[in-house]
């Protein structure tokens, strides 16, 4: 190896153009951090609209089990659920739940459920399991989340507890 090879070979070698900056790695670990941070806030956003959504879909099959109760039997049923230890009141003349009839349907995991119903009309609330509630009654299909306005049920039928 000429002298003047060897010289730039060394210049090379002792060279920090290769060193790795301490500012770059810094900066890597913080933007890991922060996507790391979204991403965790994101996921469990979504979990909850998951939720959400399984309690709305609850007061649907509600619906439906309802109709054909009442095209079964001429009258709604009454009906609650905890979500947790099962079905606590009302049974159809047979000693049916309505989620036992022939349009049965399961809750979702952490719903609570209630159903209060005359022969011409019902209401019922979902508690999801992120604590929110949410309505339907027989008079529309609409689904209200919090509050449900006097005019959107039966003034006869007084609202079923559901917040746990």
């Amino acid at each position: 190896m000429t002298p003047i090879r060897a010289d730039l070979h060394r210049r090379r070698l002792w060279s920090d153009r290769a060193a790795t900056d301490p500012i770059l790695v810094i900066a890597a670990i913080a933007v890991s951090l922060v996507l790391l941070v979204g991403g965790s806030f994101a996921v469990t956003g979504m979990m909850n609209n998951g939720k959400d959504l399984n309690a709305k879909s609850d007061l649907d099959k509600i619906a439906t089990a309802e109709t054909a109760a009442q095209a079964s039997d001429q009258s709604y049923l009454g009906w609650a659920s905890d979500g947790v230890s099962g079905v606590l009141s009302n049974t159809d003349g047979d000693g049916l739940f309505l989620n036992e009839r022939a349009v049965g349907f399961t809750l979702s995991p952490g719903t609570r459920a209630a159903v209060r119903a005359n022969a011409t009309s019902w209401v019922a609330g979902a508690q999801s399991a992120t604590g929110t509630v949410f309505w339907r009654s027989s008079k529309s299909s609409k689904i209200y989340t919090e509050t449900i306005p006097s005019s959107a049920y039966d003034a006869s039928l007084t609202l079923p507890p559901v917040a746990g």
